[in-house]
């Protein structure tokens, strides 16, 4: 009786604060909304959101249901923490890649474009607009410089000094040589670049598609460890173990070990995926 009636003060508690906090971050954000809509381009990524920040709530509730263990307490709260800032360098560096298919829009618009006005910077301002970041801003970039400086040469070597994704130093050689090319050679020429685009884009699937099975397997060993730690948390026949110093070690080992084999995964995949993105 008096671990069920434990229980479900431990819920009630772990309850009371999530919906403190959601309050809290409802009444701060109002307040400070247009401040923060004022400096989040420069602060944060736009593929940033609210779930970026869940792990670090997650793990400040735990840590508070976790009281009387010091260790494991300080630990969730730097492990959530942690969580957040390479959840926030991740949303960070997808804003920064540069995928393929954005590559494959800018040149299908390009070709449509060119096709009616064989002219490459006016084509170039006029579907820039078509494509999403960072591509618009280093198309943005090459038409800038082109008509600052008047040379095309200063303004390709503009765009390779900026970026190394091989297709878009593509599509910039073939836009470089259309000076010397008939149009339709440079059709011709953005048709085989669209050719290699849509290959590249069916291994990009197929290579994804693969990978559902070890990222459904990586999901499945989070949440057994998440269903795990907040068992502990909750439970108090769970918890007593972890009460002690060395209780405390091996909880954090335990959890270190599952975390570190998750971030493993989790960085072998994304480097994959980027390399093929």
């Amino acid at each position: 009786m008096t671990l069920g009636r434990d229980l479900i003060n431990r819920l009630l508690i772990g309850s009371l604060i999530v919906v403190i906090v959601a309050l809290l971050l409802d009444e701060f954000g109002r307040t400070f909304e247009p401040m923060l809509k004022r400096y989040r381009a420069r602060l944060t990524p736009s593929r940033l959101t609210w779930r970026v920040f869940l792990p670090l709530l997650g793990a400040v509730v735990l840590a508070i249901l976790m009281w009387g263990a010091m260790l494991i307490q300080v630990y969730l709260v730097v492990i959530g923490l942690v969580m957040t800032w390479y959840a926030m360098r991740r949303a960070k560096q997808r804003q920064q890649l540069l995928e393929s298919k954005q590559v494959f829009q800018l040149v299908l618009a390009f070709r449509s474009a060119y096709q009616l006005q064989p002219s490459v910077f006016s084509t170039l301002d006029r579907v820039k607009d078509k494509v999403e970041q960072p591509l618009r801003g280093l198309v943005d970039v090459l038409i800038k410089s082109f008509y600052l400086t008047a040379s095309p040469e200063r303004a390709f070597s503009e765009l390779r000094e900026r970026t190394d994704n091989v297709y878009v130093n593509q599509f910039a050689y073939i836009l470089e040589m259309s000076e010397s090319a008939s149009s339709d050679a440079v059709v011709t020429a953005l048709d085989n670049l669209v050719a290699r685009l849509q290959t590249h884009d069916e291994l990009r699937r197929e290579t994804e598609s693969s990978l559902t099975s070890i990222t459904g397997q990586t999901s499945v060993l989070q949440r057994i460890a998440a269903a795990i730690v907040v068992a502990v948390a909750l439970i108090p026949g769970l918890r007593n173990p972890y009460t002690t110093v060395l209780g405390q070690i091996m909880y954090i080992v335990f959890l270190s070990i599952i975390l570190a084999g998750s971030y493993y995964i989790d960085r072998e995949i994304g480097k994959l995926l980027e390399r093929i993105s």
